[in-house]
């Protein structure tokens, strides 16, 4: 893992229950509009926040570490979203490299 940490999704939803489950694969997609599958590594609460940390292989072979915000969409589904407050992105960075330690 290279520990690079981005948030490059824009919404994706997924269902609570797959949450919860290990190796859960959604797809994603990237900024540049790019469709990606991703594997979730964990959801985690940082401050009351709730947060999908996952991974997604790049275009070199090896694998992006991503996070997003974890939020109930209109049909109260899970949704992912961009983290857009760098506080928050400090957080998870902080979080994702005690993983890694």
């Amino acid at each position: 893992m290279d520990g690079h940490v981005d948030n490059m999704v824009d919404k994706q939803t997924i269902k609570e229950p797959a949450v919860e489950t290990e190796n859960q694969i959604f797809k994603i997609q990237t900024e540049t509009g790019e469709i990606k599958e991703a594997e979730l590594i964990t959801v985690v609460f940082i401050d009351g926040k709730k947060y999908a940390i996952y991974i997604v292989e790049n275009d070199q072979g090896t694998i992006d570490i991503l996070a997003s915000y974890v939020r109930k969409d209109d049909e109260g589904y899970d949704s992912l979203v961009d983290i857009d407050n760098e506080d928050d992105k400090k957080k998870v960075a902080e979080f994702i490299s005690d993983l890694l330690s």
